[in-house]
């Protein structure tokens, strides 16, 4: 099966920016109600948060793996280098991962989609606020790291795209700059634009509205503690001016 990893923090717009991709490979969207989706009448799959619930993940890959022309492998909030083909959980290289051959795996490439880092922050801060998640298995709600987990998940990911370590489109070029969103699309799944973005479709907005996503920051509600762990983050400030976002004073 050809096979791409995507990488991405929740309550980043990745499904929104996935569905976009989708929409261009096989010609209409995904409702993202399902672990594993399957587009229907295509060779194409989706398997999303791969690494929560790893049996299950792989459960699904078992039961399709003889179905699958294309799919995307996604990892939610992990490292960069996450993946559930090794046993140590750590991608190397594409011809080093162990069930390679067990999945028959063409490996297309590694894809990360990043959002500045107060706007994901907030929105997560907010998601929580209003519970809209629940576990699937429990029907607990599901609560989004908003402390030092987070700074440092988000410092991997935009690493990782700092260095060109993966093939990544941040957020905010996807939703405003046509030529680094169309150039992304070509140079990483060989497609153009067909569609642009009306009727795109993510999973349910944090601030229950698509208006000033760029501007979530301005709802942040930060702890002294929090406050003083950002600011003193050295790392954090020269990542997000190295990728262009713009350092907000808390």
């Amino acid at each position: 099966m050809r096979m791409y990893e995507t990488m991405a923090l929740s309550r980043s717009g990745h499904h929104s920016i996935k569905n976009w991709i989708i929409r261009n490979l096989v010609g209409f969207q995904l409702e993202w109600k399902f672990k594993m989706i399957n587009a229907s009448g295509t060779n194409f799959f989706h398997l999303g948060e791969a690494n929560h619930d790893i049996p299950l993940s792989f459960k699904f890959l078992d039961e399709h793996k003889e179905s699958i022309g294309l799919i995307f492998v996604n990892y939610e909030d992990a490292p960069y280098d996450y993946t559930i083909f090794n046993e140590d959980r750590v991608y190397k290289a594409p011809l080093s991962l162990e069930k390679r051959n067990e999945y028959n795996i063409d490996h297309l490439g590694r894809v990360c989609f990043l959002r500045d880092f107060y706007n994901n922050l907030s929105s997560r801060i907010r998601s929580n606020e209003r519970t809209i998640f629940t576990k699937w298995d429990t029907q607990e709600p599901h609560l989004f790291k908003v402390d030092e987990i987070f700074i440092e998940r988000w410092k991997s990911h935009a690493r990782a795209c700092a260095n060109n370590q993966v093939s990544f489109l941040k957020f905010e070029d996807w939703i405003s700059n046509k030529e680094v969103r169309d150039k992304f699309l070509f140079e990483t799944f060989g497609v153009k634009d067909h569609y642009g973005l009306d009727g795109i479709k993510g999973s349910q907005s944090s601030f229950q509205t698509w208006d000033k996503v760029e501007e979530r920051y301005h709802e942040l509600n930060l702890s002294d503690k929090m406050k003083d762990l950002i600011s003193s983050d050295d790392e954090l400030h020269h990542l997000i001016n190295d990728l262009g976002y713009k350092k907000i004073n808390l």
